[in-house]
């Protein structure tokens, strides 16, 4: 198990920029994820109860995933841009191969 997961994890930096790995970034990214797979909205603040706590730091990590144009922000909703959903698609497949 150890193994798969430090093989999960470097898989993610084939896939991903290494600086959004802060586990805030990337459990946001996961929330969208599985919200977008369930065809729900997330909220910002909900996002930011989700993962930090903290509002501070979740818009901040919001920002950074904004600027590497990971999320996109409509008002109070937030979603993955299409890119992003391609390469968390992406990862999970090989997440799956590897634990196969």
């Amino acid at each position: 198990m150890a193994k798969t997961q430090v093989a999960l994890r470097a898989l993610r930096y084939g896939h991903f920029p290494a600086d959004i790995f802060d586990e805030y970034a990337w459990d946001m990214m996961l929330h969208m994820y599985i919200a977008h797979l369930r065809k729900q909205v997330m909220y910002v603040d909900n996002i930011v109860n989700l993962t930090s706590k903290n509002k501070m730091i979740g818009d901040r990590w919001i920002s950074h995933l904004a600027a590497e144009d990971m999320v996109e922000i409509d008002k109070e909703c937030i979603h993955l841009f299409n890119k992003a959903l391609d390469k968390m698609e992406e990862y999970h497949e090989h997440a799956l191969e590897l634990i196969a």
